[in-house]
């Protein structure tokens, strides 16, 4: 052996790890790939053994580029890569082991692993066949034996290969869940979505779906899920239908309120008391909040400015009564005429009763 080689160890996560020479025939095992670097040659050795898993193999093509950029003293002219059993004589040299020793302690390593490997290859179909079946917690469980076997054998990177496959699966279980928790939620809202819109309350359905969007539309692309879609194009159908339907009667309503307000006449209680208990239904449809806010609002004031006159007119009729008790009866009749013209008796303004 070569007395200053320098020797790495790949780690699943890319790193590496040096190994001491001493202990350099221990790691020529089935799942390991080492590094073997010559100062004088600067030749750099990348020996794979047979059953190094795909998640290792995928980091070799960045191995020399790794150890440059970790080890600048290392000068790499040339890399060499090297399956196990196709060890050229010049590597066995430089390694300091016997091609017949090499190939006995690797053989020896596959006759008594050869049970566990099989095994493991056997666990290994289930998991695939139960991942493909969408049966995510049976494809967890065996991935969990297979954990145990490869830690048995010193194996990290199917150990690791199989802890990104269970998160993996717990992610699609849990996406799974979601998806039959929408699915659910979907078939009953939508039944009682087409309830709400039989009896006009459109708010209501409204409402509905936009719950079950605001609470998944962050975890969850609604629009791929079928029921979902369907709930969704009625509520957008409804609010299209209602937005064509309600706009002259929204536009009328607004129409009559600045005309009322605009108007040099004397508040007209009946024309408004009509008009308020006309809309009064007419305006839980809405799906326009603003309108029914200002509905609303001079239902208010209908009501104070109601309130303020019927106060008035009992204030002025208390003090005309008392003028008539005590024999003042043109100031009895001075107030009642400030009461007429209050109430306005004619054809054109009516109270509201």
């Amino acid at each position: 052996m070569s007395s200053n080689i320098i020797i790495f160890k790949l780690n699943y996560s890319g790193s590496f790890e040096e190994v001491a020479q001493e202990s350099l025939v221990d790691n020529f095992t089935l799942f390991n790939v080492l590094t073997i670097y010559v100062p004088h040659q600067k030749h750099m050795y990348i020996w794979i053994g047979k059953r190094v898993s795909q998640s290792l193999k995928s980091h070799i093509p960045q191995i020399r580029s790794a150890i440059a950029r970790e080890h600048p003293e290392l000068q790499i002219l040339r890399n060499i890569t090297i399956e196990s059993g196709l060890e050229p004589p010049e590597f066995l040299e430089i390694i300091g082991i016997e091609e017949n020793i090499l190939k006995s302690n690797i053989k020896e390593l596959e006759i008594k692993l050869l049970p566990v490997l099989s095994e493991i290859n056997r666990l290994k179909s289930q998991v695939d066949h139960y991942f493909i079946s969408n049966r995510y917690e049976e494809a967890i469980m065996i991935a969990q034996k297979i954990i145990t076997l490869a830690k048995g054998i010193n194996d990290d990177s199917l150990e690791q290969d199989q802890i990104n496959f269970i998160i993996e699966a717990r992610s699609r279980a849990r996406a799974t869940e979601i998806l039959q928790e929408i699915e659910t939620l979907c078939k009953e809202a939508t039944m009682k979505f087409d309830q709400f819109v039989k009896v006009e309350k459109y708010q209501n359905a409204h409402k509905l779906v936009g719950d079950i969007k605001q609470k998944y539309e962050n975890k969850y692309d609604l629009s791929t899920i079928p029921l979902a879609q369907q709930l969704l194009l009625k509520d957008e159908n409804m609010v299209y239908r209602l937005k064509i339907e309600q706009e002259p009667i929204i536009k009328g309503i607004e129409n009559f309120l600045s005309s009322f307000e605009k108007s040099s006449d004397k508040y007209n209680f009946k024309e408004m008391k009509d008009f308020l208990e006309r809309k009064r239904n007419v305006s839980q449809h809405f799906l326009d909040d603003k309108i029914k806010f200002k509905l609303e609002q001079e239902n208010d004031r209908y009501h104070r400015i109601r309130e303020d006159l019927v106060n008035e007119v009992s204030q002025l009729s208390s003090v005309a009564i008392k003028n008539m008790d005590s024999g003042e009866l043109s100031k009895s009749l001075e107030i009642f005429e400030k009461i007429v013209q209050k109430l306005d008796f004619d054809d054109k303004y009516r109270k509201g009763e």
